[in-house]
């Protein structure tokens, strides 16, 4: 059996919103933890919803990834046009969606660092 595409757009029923709102939060929140686990990356999750309740994830601390991501993005600026190498290698990647923001971390810590 194939699975039918849905159109993305705004659902306009409320309820049928909260309940696609709901189920689709839990399941990124479960792919931002195996994408910690599996891949050894620092995750931060961050979701408002319409109401403004929040709703966070983070594989470590929080804050910290924040900081980090908030350090890299400064240093990018600094550097007028930065090396594709360095893009790459910057550790903080953050992807607005509405009231939505995934900060994943790709550098891996070492316990000797």
């Amino acid at each position: 059996m194939v699975r039918e595409k849905i159109q993305i757009k705004k659902i306009d029923n409320n309820t049928a919103r909260q309940v696609t709102f709901s189920k689709r939060r839990r399941g990124l929140l479960k792919k931002a933890n195996e994408l910690s686990i599996l891949c050894d990356a620092e995750v931060a999750l961050i979701i408002f919803s319409a109401t403004g309740k929040l709703f966070e994830f983070s594989s470590s601390s929080m804050s910290e990834i924040l900081e980090r991501r908030s350090l890299h993005s400064k240093n990018l600026q600094k550097l007028d046009q930065p090396s594709l190498e360095l893009q790459v290698s910057c550790l903080g990647f953050v992807f607005p969606v509405y009231q939505l923001y995934i900060v994943i971390s790709l550098v891996h810590t070492h316990p000797y660092a």
